[in-house]
Protein backbone atom coordinates (compact mmCIF):
# COMPACT_ATOMS: atom_id res chain seq x y z
CA UNK A 1 0.00 0.00 0.00
CA UNK A 2 3.26 2.30 1.02
CA UNK A 3 4.83 1.63 -2.65
CA UNK A 4 1.55 2.66 -4.33
CA UNK A 5 1.31 5.71 -2.43
CA UNK A 6 5.03 6.39 -2.57
CA UNK A 7 4.47 5.77 -6.39
CA UNK A 8 1.73 8.14 -7.07
CA UNK A 9 3.19 10.46 -4.73
CA UNK A 10 6.39 10.49 -7.23
CA UNK A 11 4.65 10.56 -10.66
CA UNK A 12 1.84 13.80 -9.74
CA UNK A 13 4.30 16.84 -10.53
CA UNK A 14 5.54 14.94 -13.97
CA UNK A 15 1.45 14.38 -14.76
CA UNK A 16 0.73 17.95 -13.67
CA UNK A 17 3.49 19.17 -16.55
CA UNK A 18 1.96 18.03 -19.28
CA UNK A 19 0.01 21.21 -20.27
CA UNK A 20 1.44 24.72 -20.93
CA UNK A 21 1.03 26.28 -17.68
CA UNK A 22 -0.06 29.97 -17.35
CA UNK A 23 2.47 32.66 -15.06
CA UNK A 24 2.47 36.22 -14.96
CA UNK A 25 5.93 37.77 -14.51
CA UNK A 26 5.44 39.85 -11.17
CA UNK A 27 7.59 42.57 -12.02
CA UNK A 28 6.07 43.90 -15.87
CA UNK A 29 2.44 41.73 -15.55
CA UNK A 30 3.21 40.28 -18.62
CA UNK A 31 1.66 36.58 -19.26
CA UNK A 32 4.01 34.02 -20.37
CA UNK A 33 3.61 30.06 -21.08
CA UNK A 34 6.23 27.66 -19.48
CA UNK A 35 5.82 24.42 -21.57
CA UNK A 36 6.94 21.13 -20.38
CA UNK A 37 10.16 21.16 -22.07
CA UNK A 38 10.99 24.11 -19.89
CA UNK A 39 10.57 26.28 -22.43
CA UNK A 40 8.63 30.29 -22.20
CA UNK A 41 6.23 31.37 -24.69
CA UNK A 42 5.06 34.97 -24.70
CA UNK A 43 0.97 34.64 -24.31
CA UNK A 44 -1.03 36.77 -27.08
CA UNK A 45 -4.99 38.01 -26.70
CA UNK A 46 -7.43 37.10 -28.93
CA UNK A 47 -6.60 39.99 -31.13
CA UNK A 48 -3.40 39.64 -31.46
CA UNK A 49 -1.53 41.80 -28.89
CA UNK A 50 0.86 40.62 -26.29
CA UNK A 51 -0.95 40.00 -22.93
CA UNK A 52 0.79 42.68 -21.00
CA UNK A 53 -0.96 45.98 -19.29
CA UNK A 54 -1.26 48.74 -21.41
CA UNK A 55 -0.19 47.15 -25.08
CA UNK A 56 -4.19 47.62 -26.16
CA UNK A 57 -3.03 51.44 -25.81
CA UNK A 58 0.09 50.88 -27.86
CA UNK A 59 -1.75 48.89 -30.66
CA UNK A 60 -4.13 51.61 -30.93
CA UNK A 61 -1.53 54.55 -31.39
CA UNK A 62 0.17 53.00 -34.09
CA UNK A 63 -0.95 52.30 -37.64
CA UNK A 64 -1.06 49.05 -39.10
CA UNK A 65 1.85 48.05 -41.17
CA UNK A 66 1.12 48.36 -44.93
CA UNK A 67 3.01 47.00 -47.10
CA UNK A 68 7.00 46.49 -47.92
CA UNK A 69 6.52 49.32 -50.71
CA UNK A 70 4.85 52.03 -48.47
CA UNK A 71 7.44 51.56 -45.89
CA UNK A 72 10.52 51.70 -48.05
CA UNK A 73 8.80 54.69 -49.31
CA UNK A 74 8.54 56.55 -45.97
CA UNK A 75 11.81 55.58 -45.34
CA UNK A 76 13.31 57.16 -48.47
CA UNK A 77 11.26 60.38 -47.67
CA UNK A 78 12.35 61.03 -44.36
CA UNK A 79 16.06 59.96 -45.10
CA UNK A 80 15.80 62.77 -47.96
CA UNK A 81 14.44 64.81 -45.49
CA UNK A 82 16.95 64.20 -43.40
CA UNK A 83 20.09 64.95 -46.01
CA UNK A 84 18.54 68.18 -46.85
CA UNK A 85 18.45 69.51 -42.77
CA UNK A 86 22.03 68.29 -43.03
CA UNK A 87 22.99 70.19 -46.14
CA UNK A 88 21.09 73.55 -44.85
CA UNK A 89 22.98 73.02 -41.87
CA UNK A 90 26.68 72.68 -43.06
CA UNK A 91 25.44 76.05 -45.55
CA UNK A 92 25.04 78.21 -42.44
CA UNK A 93 28.44 76.69 -40.61
CA UNK A 94 30.27 77.74 -43.88
CA UNK A 95 30.90 74.11 -45.45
Amino acid sequence: MRSIIALLFLTTPALALNEPVLWRDPDTSCAYWLTPQGGIAPRYRRDGTLDCPGTSEAARDTTAPGNADQSTSQLGRGYDALKREIERLGERLGR
